[in-house]
């Protein structure tokens, strides 16, 4: 059957939503085991544990509207996911996929804030104060999220370690010409 209402279109992107959010639990432990940066690995760690809060809020807002939540397939993280999973093929050095990794969740709270926008939307619309309220506060986490990545993204010295790796490749050839 078509998808003919927005109350559908919600109750769509709130399913999508969750799934994202479910699938990101595991996406985050896995980075924050990949990172040897203590502030970076408690970073992740505690957006894991917003992330378990959020879900808690959206499992709030399927009771409130009568609904069990479905945990589906979120095709936008999946394949961010997919994304990550490519580039590990490439075997990047430890602080390359350190920095790959703050990208890949700056990438990722990026489509998570967008999202939550949307259902803000919608929500306002249909008149779901309650349940706005809920998604709103999701959304400044997403946000504050996302402030963190870029303030450590800023921070991150990526150039001094591909320098290094740099001046060894080049010192040997270096020798062999004299």
């Amino acid at each position: 059957m078509p998808m003919q209402t927005i109350e559908e279109l919600f109750e769509h992107e709130l399913q999508d939503i969750y799934s994202a959010e479910q699938s990101l639990l595991e996406a985050l432990e896995q980075m924050a085991q990949e990172s040897s940066d203590r502030e970076i690995k408690r970073g992740f760690m505690q957006h894991r544990k917003e992330t378990q809060g959020q879900i808690k809020r959206l499992e709030k807002i399927y009771k409130s509207l009568g609904q069990k939540p479905e945990s589906g397939s979120c095709p936008g993280v999946e394949g961010l996911i997919k994304e990550k999973k490519l580039f590990m093929r490439e075997k990047p050095s430890n602080e390359l996929l350190e920095f790959y990794n703050i990208g890949a969740a700056q990438k990722v709270e990026r489509y998570e804030i967008t999202a939550y926008e949307s259902l803000v939307d919608m929500a306002e619309k249909l008149g779901m104060t309650d349940i706005v309220d809920l998604l709103e506060q999701n959304l400044q986490e997403e946000e504050m999220a996302l402030n963190k990545l870029k303030a450590i993204a800023s921070e991150f010295d990526v150039a001094e370690d591909v320098d290094e790796e740099v001046d060894a490749e080049e010192e040997p050839a270096a020798s062999s010409r004299r």
